[in-house]
């Protein structure tokens, strides 16, 4: 009769006998919740039936105005909105997934004529719960057989565990920390776990009693020994090993090994255990001497032979017994609970436990004969889950599904359930193999076990795997247990913040990466992932991302849903969009913060990557059509009708649009840390274009407000300090205020385009500069009202109002200048330079607002210029500093330290005092060529006067050394030539000559070489000697030349003559001498001499100078000057006329005037055209520069700029 059994009935008999394992073939069985399986696989959830209600035909649609008829209304269909790229994906491909995704029941086949009888379901229900109790009570029956077995008669009633035994009985051999069970225990967990009363306990107990009693049985194979004591003269052993477990009285003995320290046996034996807790395996190596002989004489090498050849005789005549090698020790109990597989050191019981003797390998495990109803390793499976469910039951860390998360199960069973797991694979015959598969099989279906217990069990299963420990039936059985926990694990990461909640912190972190471990693991092994193959699983890191691209989907549609379900109008539509751009930025921080660095690490998935990316191409279609469509309906702004949908459109902070661009903001800023492939395609990496419309019309309301406010500010400002501590009115607190709101306004939005940001950044600026002008203006005129009522308005400079005032336009004018910095331009500049548009666009944007501060700035400076300039021009003429000192600057700067603070005062006192600076230096040049040196020396005593003023000794002032600036000297230079007479001019003009000579600045145009002195009967005696290396221009090198200018031909010879005059010339008028021409010659030797009637001990002679001037003779036209030389009159020496040839000739360098020195004293005498002796003096030195012969080609003149001429390159300003 062919039967099919499904139903409830069958999972839970199921359960109780086999914990919830699985055929073959089947992936999951989903068990009843409340029967014993619900301690392992939570049940599936119903994700497929909210898929379905996700994709009901629904939609939801923003309605247009109704007044602007030009807008067509859009509509947003919810199912564009949850509908994804791969929904449409290839069947077989969906198939698979499906696989991953839900359990089916399994079906067996009886013998059954006929199934469509519900009476006889009914009555097979029966039998098959009547069978699997019978079957419950032969598990019970042989766990009590073993029970009494091994702790009943020799074992004294108890059982010795190891308290720090882990799952699967993982623990270290020869562990002593160990803790005694009793019989009483052990069948009180039973009882417990079978749930069974006393009485069936006790009738169970009787039939047991009738069974023989166990053969237990050790089990060994002797492999091989190493690094053994050598004994012989030949440095080896002859070694043999006995086998005993002492309390049996009987020993046994392996095949003897000559002549090597490495021996290998691979023998086997069987030793019978008596009481499996007490007896131990003693294992001793011998070594047995050989018989004398002669060739063991030969074989000595050095003394250590001779040593052994000498015990070993001694031993031999002796007839001594073998020579114990080293001996190993090792229970019985251990070898039953972790086998015996490896190298074991070698030791001795006497001591010498420093000496390294060796070590010997062997292989070893227990076995038994017992007479049990089910001998395999299901029926311990079965145990095994029953118990696990009896201890997740009683365990107060128990973590239920409806529960907050607590400490998960470490995969450990009480003592009382780990002596009787021990004892009945002891009576199975199971192998250490075997026993890590069942925990595997069992422990891996728990739903609350400790993920990092799973990774550590399945490495050992791997490591038997990979030993070829399993048998068919056993790969069959982890076959389908590997598919159940991937399965499970990609229904966990289907539901990942459920399963993982961020809420449990670390203890969530720590599940999640233990549970991706053991997927790698499952995955990079070969043997496991052979298996997964036989089951056609896709490769796991791709089962991962599916699985979390479901999560995300999941989350996705449901939240679209419960947002937009029954939204219409745009204001309906607008907060729902807010919340899913805000729900969107929660769940991907939790993506970015708590789940993709444990992704990144244990499986090198980018979750966040493959999330964001989903939620951003989501968001795009569900925000932009309305942000878009709600700047399509935007009116034009009305300067008279100020519309309450102005600011609704405008980007202003706090409204329902600056909420959604803010959100927009933050979800582009978690993919900053993406790759720039990734960030491309980004669905939100243009977001801020969505709002470009928004940010002009706020930008627009803006300046409109500012002017408004800023009028309204100056009206009201009465020029009263706002408090005792500032020195300022209210109208500047309440401009920069403004500033200040438009500084935040910006930095809140963070535009993310560089380029676009700074073309806005300049336009906000030049708006703020046009209302820093306005506002100074504003105030001017207020200002200017209030001074010309004023009385005596000739002579007042400023008054307490006009102090503030001042204040008012110095504090916007610093706040105006520190706007770039305020706002973050140079930074935003070096972004732009890295973007497209690079260095060119970042320049023109930094002339662009350089230029508008510095109009800003230099307009409301302005405003205190034209009273400054009026004193300034009146002290001048009058030739007198104190009217403009003590009437116009004493009492605005006492007024000025009175209500400006210190440092403010200390810097506008700078600012007044370059203007100051300023004032006089244009004076001075729109005067310089109609006044006379009087008028030049009356304004340098005024200059310094003021100078000494602005530096007075009261605390106030500056500090005199830091206030003569550089251009307070270059006035004061100015000046003191300006004052000079013509002749005191003329004879500067030599001084700055001879400095110049002596500087040796010059290129030399030819050498003289002249002996000067004066005699003391009161003459000047001049011999010049000899010209040498001369240098002159010719014709063809001309600065007209093609060749290019000063173009030197140091082999032309000329005809030279040397001049030798006292200058000036006006204090030695007809004190001029000149050599004879000598033609065409280089050296030109003169030897001539000149005397002139003088004494160095009158002044005007001391202060004179001895030039000399080489010329080249030229018949017909003027004769070209070549070079010349100053010896200062002060300089010669005095000697007798008896001492004249003791003088030492002097080597003069000859040069030309250089127009680069700048010479101060030509600058004052250019500016005295009036002067006919300034003007001859001009115009004769000013052949000699370089300059006064340039002239340039016409052909010339069109490919390069006209160079300056040489009275243009010597004004002054």
């Amino acid at each position: 009769m062919e039967q099919i059994i499904i139903g409830r009935e069958l999972q839970e008999a199921r359960s109780a006998i086999f914990g919830g394992y699985q055929p073959r073939r089947h992936k999951k069985v989903t068990n009843d919740p409340q029967s014993l399986g619900s301690t392992f696989y939570r049940t599936h959830s119903r994700r497929n039936t909210k898929r379905r209600a996700a994709r009901k035909t629904n939609s939801w649609c923003i309605i247009g105005n109704t007044e602007v008829d030009y807008v067509r209304p859009f509509c947003l269909d919810i199912d564009t909105l949850i509908k994804f790229d791969d929904d449409d994906a290839d069947e077989d491909i969906k198939e698979l997934r499906d696989s991953l995704n839900k359990g089916f029941y399994e079906t067996s086949t009886f013998s059954s004529s006929s199934t469509s009888n519900l009476s006889t379901c009914s009555s097979l229900s029966d039998t098959i719960q009547a069978y699997f109790e019978h079957k419950t009570e032969d598990l019970l029956t042989d766990l009590l057989y073993s029970v009494h077995s091994l702790m009943g008669g020799a074992g004294d009633g108890m059982w010795h565990v190891i308290t720090a035994a882990s799952a699967g009985g993982q623990t270290t051999s020869g562990s002593s920390n160990r803790t005694s069970v009793s019989l009483e225990q052990v069948l009180q967990v039973l009882q417990e776990a079978f749930q069974v009363n006393q009485d069936t306990v006790d009738r169970l107990t009787q039939e047991v009693q009738s069974r023989a009693a166990p053969e237990v049985n050790l089990h060994l194979s002797l492999k091989e020994a190493k690094e053994l004591r050598p004994k012989t003269v030949k440095g080896t052993t002859n070694c043999f090993v006995t086998l005993a477990i002492p309390s049996s009285g009987k020993s046994q003995r392996s095949r003897l090994e000559k002549d090597t320290l490495i021996p290998k046996w691979n023998q086997d034996f069987t030793l019978r255990v008596h009481n499996l807790q007490k007896d131990v395996l003693r294992l001793e190596i011998w070594h047995e001497y050989d018989a004398l002989k002669v060739k063991q004489l030969t074989a000595v090498r050095d003394i250590k032979g001779l040593g052994r050849l000498v015990r070993g005789t001694t031993a031999q005549a002796r007839h001594q017994p073998p020579h114990l090698l080293g001996q190993v020790t090792i229970s019985v109990k251990d070898v039953s609970e972790h086998g015996l597989n490896g190298w074991y050191s070698l030791g001795k019981e006497e001591g010498e436990a420093g000496k390294d003797r060796g070590s010997i390998y062997l292989e070893g495990s227990v076995s038994s004969s017992a007479h049990l109803e089910n001998k395999n390793r299901h029926s311990y499976d079965s145990l095994l889950a029953r118990l696990v469910h009896h201890q997740l039951k009683n365990s107060t860390n128990n973590n239920h599904q409806e529960n907050e998360w607590s400490t998960p199960w470490n995969g450990r069973v009480n003592s009382s359930a780990a002596a009787a797991l021990a004892q009945y694979a002891i009576m199975l015959d199971l192998n250490d193999a075997s026993l890590q598969l069942s925990w595997w099989c069992v422990g891996s279906r728990v739903a609350t076990v400790d993920a990092a217990w799973t990774l550590s069990q399945l490495h050992r299963v791997q490591a038997a795997l990979g030993k070829n420990s399993y048998q068919e039936e056993d790969l069959a059985e982890l076959r389908t247990s590997l598919v159940s926990f991937v399965c499970a694990s990609s229904d966990r990461l289907k539901d990942l913040h459920t399963a993982y909640p961020p809420s449990s912190k670390v203890l969530a972190q720590h599940q999640l990466s233990y549970t991706l471990k053991a997927l790698q693991s499952i995955q990079t092994h070969k043997g496991t992932r052979e298996l997964l193959d036989q089951e056609r699983l896709p490769h796991l890191h791709e089962t991962v991302i599916t699985s979390l691209a479901e999560h995300a989907k999941t989350w996705w549609m449901m939240m679209i849903k419960d947002q937009l379900r029954g939204t219409v109008t745009v204001d309906e539509q607008i907060t729902p969009v807010i919340n899913i751009v805000d729900e969107s930025n929660k769940f991907l921080t939790q993506a970015a913060e708590f789940y993709n660095g444990i992704f990144l690490k244990e499986m090198n998935i980018s979750y966040m990557q493959t999330t964001y990316l989903m939620v951003s191409k989501k968001v795009n279609p569900c925000v932009r059509p309305l942000v878009m469509n709600i700047y399509n309906r935007m009116p034009a702004i009305n300067d008279h009708k100020k519309d309450a949908d102005d600011v609704q459109y405008a980007l202003e902070v706090g409204t329902s649009l600056w909420q959604l661009y803010m959100n927009l903001c933050r979800l582009n800023k978690l993919g900053e840390s993406l790759p720039i492939e990734a960030r491309v395609e980004s669905g939100v990496r243009k977001y801020h274009r969505w709002f470009s419309r928004g940010v002009m019309r706020w930008l627009e309301l803006a300046i409109i407000r500012a002017r408004i406010m800023i009028e309204k500010a100056v009206d009201l400002d009465s020029f009263e300090l706002v408090d005792e501590l500032c020195n300022f009115s209210s109208s500047s607190t309440d401009t920069i205020a403004i500033f200040h709101d438009v500084k935040i306004w910006w930095l809140k939005l963070a535009w993310p385009d560089p380029e676009n940001s700074a073309v806005l950044l300049a336009k906000i600026l030049e708006d703020i500069c046009s209302c820093g002008t306005y506002y100074s203006d504003l105030l001017r005129d207020k200002v200017d009202r209030m001074f010309c009522r004023q009385d005596n308005s000739s002579s007042v400079f400023i008054t307490r109002q006009i102090c503030v005032g001042l204040n008012n336009i110095e504090r916007v004018r610093r706040e105006l200048t520190g706007l770039p910095g305020h706002f973050g331009f140079d930074v935003l500049l070096e972004d732009v330079r890295v973007t497209g548009s690079g260095i060119g666009a970042a320049t023109q944007l930094e002339s662009t607002v350089e230029r508008l501060i510095y109009n800003a700035a230099d307009n409301m400076e302005n405003k205190i210029r034209p009273t400054l300039r009026r004193t300034v021009n009146q002290a001048c003429d009058i030739q007198n500093a104190a009217p403009f000192l003590a009437e116009v600057l004493g009492p605005a700067i006492k007024l000025l330290h009175t209500h400006l603070h210190t440092s403010n005062f200390q810097r506008f006192l700078w600012r007044v005092w370059e203007v100051i600076i300023d004032i006089f230096h244009a004076t001075v040049i729109e005067n310089s060529e109609g006044r006379k040196a009087s008028y030049f020396g009356g304004v340098h005593s005024i200059l310094q006067e003021t100078l000494r003023f602005f530096s007075q000794n009261e605390g106030i002032g500056l500090d005199e050394h830091t206030a003569q600036t550089t251009e307070y000297t270059s006035l004061i230079e100015l000046l003191e030539s300006l004052r000079m007479s013509t002749e005191a001019l003329i004879a500067k003009y030599y001084q700055e000559r001879h400095e110049e000579q002596v500087e040796d600045i010059l290129p030399s145009k030819a050498q003289l070489v002249v002996k000067t002195l004066f005699t003391r009967p009161g003459k000047l005696i001049v011999d010049v000697l000899m010209a040498r290396d001369i240098v002159v221009e010719s014709d063809a090198c001309s600065v007209s030349s093609r060749s290019g200018p000063h173009l030197l031909h140091h082999s032309q010879l000329v005809d030279s003559y040397v001049k030798v005059q006292l200058v000036p010339q006006e204090w030695f008028p007809h004190a001029i001498h000149k050599t004879k021409t000598l033609r065409k010659q280089d050296p030109a030797v003169y030897e001539e001499q000149f005397e002139f009637d003088m004494s160095r001990g009158d002044d005007g002679v001391r202060a004179g100078f001895l030039l000399f001037t080489l010329k080249d003779y030229n018949l017909g036209r003027t004769n070209t000057f070549i070079g010349e030389a100053l010896v200062p009159l002060a300089d010669l020496p005095v000697v007798d006329s008896s001492q004249v040839h003791t003088v030492s000739p002097k080597y003069l360098k000859m040069t030309t005037p250089g127009l680069r020195i700048g010479y101060k004293s030509l600058r004052a005498l250019q500016c005295r055209s009036t002067d006919k002796t300034a003007t001859t003096f001009w115009k004769k030195v000013a052949k000699r520069l370089p300059d006064s012969k340039s002239t340039l080609r016409p052909d010339e003149e069109k490919g390069r700029s006209r160079s300056p001429t040489l009275k243009e390159r010597l004004k002054f300003s």
